[in-house]
Order: C-alpha cells, then sequence, then structure tokens
C-alpha cells in the first residue's frame, strides 16, 4: 500500500520572525523589531490555522518576544539619550542659580545692615549674620570687599559646576553681577 506521509513544514514567517527578533535584539533595534513583531503574529496564526501542515511556534514565538525586547530597548535608549543631557543642564543652572541666589542674600542682607545708620564701613559676613539674619549657603564662598560706598561681593562656586563661570562679582555698577572664569 502507498501512504502518503505528511511531513510539516517550518514557517518561513517563524523563521524571519526569530532572524528580526535576534537582530532587533542585538543591534537594529525597533527597525527590525516592528517586522519581527508582524511576523511573529502572523506566523503564530497561520500555523494555528494549518492543522499541523506548519511547524516552528516556538520559533515565532522567540521572534515575538526578542522583538519587543528589541522595541522596548531602544525606545528606553531614545528616552535616555533625549532626558540625561536635559537633567545635567538643569542641574548645571541650579548650580549658577544658587551662587547668584547667595549674592543677591548678601546684598539684601547689606541693604539690612545698611539701613542702621550705627553701621557705616564694611560689614563682615559675621555681621551681616548678626544683623539681618543672613546665613551662608553650601558649597559657596562670599568676599566682601571694596569700600562702604562701593562695595565689591564676589560669590565663588565651589563645585565647579556651573558653566557660567567660577564666579559671580557685583558692584554697583553691575548689578546684579558679571561671570568671571
Amino acid at each position: 500500500m502507498n501512504e502518503v506521509v505528511r511531513t510539516a513544514k517550518t514557517s518561513a514567517q517563524a523563521i524571519w520572525s526569530l532572524v528580526l527578533g535576534i537582530l532587533s535584539f542585538l543591534c537594529f533595534g525597533f527597525f527590525a523589531g516592528i517586522p519581527a513583531v508582524i511576523c511573529g503574529h502572523v506566523a503564530r496564526s497561520n500555523i494555528r490555522k494549518s492543522q499541523g501542515a506548519l511547524t516552528g511556534g516556538g520559533m515565532a514565538l522567540a521572534g515575538l518576544i526578542l522583538g519587543y525586547i528589541g522595541i522596548v530597548v531602544t525606545t528606553l535608549g531614545i528616552l535616555a539619550a533625549i532626558a540625561i543631557p536635559n537633567f545635567v543642564a538643569y542641574r548645571n543652572k541650579a548650580f549658577c542659580s544658587k551662587v547668584e541666589s547667595a549674592a543677591n542674600n548678601t546684598v539684601a542682607a547689606m541693604n539690612d545692615y545698611y539701613s542702621d545708620p550705627n553701621n557705616t564701613g564694611l560689614p563682615t559676613l559675621n555681621e551681616l549674620a548678626d544683623v539681618a539674619g543672613y546665613s551662608p549657603i553650601e558649597n559657596v564662598t562670599i568676599d566682601i570687599s571694596g569700600t562702604e560706598y562701593d562695595p565689591v561681593i564676589t560669590v565663588s562656586d565651589n563645585s565647579g559646576k556651573c558653566p557660567r563661570g567660577k564666579y559671580l562679582v557685583i558692584t554697583a555698577e553691575n548689578f546684579p553681577g558679571e561671570w568671571g572664569q
């Protein structure tokens, strides 16, 4: 008797899904991940409908999983490439703002200090703290020099992370100040 033996064929779409999934996972991201997912879903559907004539469900599933992982990893990489430089820029601006805030607080404290007619001469930081409740800011150095009529306030960023400069100098002529290296 002649028996016809049917051998199941492996779905070409399942093979493509696996190959594209591997490529998306290794180097091509969602450019190979999206086709891997599409081929994987189509292959699994065709394998179910073939009633045993097609095999490769495991390859299709592996291609789907690798394709989805490739898409997610690529998306997270793109988001990180956008977010990290912005975070660094905002953090650096915060260091500059801290220096500017310390300078403005010093100017306000000096105005309070000079509002008392008994206070003459250039104040020290301790005198400003006593009179105006002034308090220093961490990683910021303040130097008051010049004369009472022409004071010079130099505020330094000790962290070295302010991109505008290492110090801010405030005088009566250049208020709110000029940055220097």
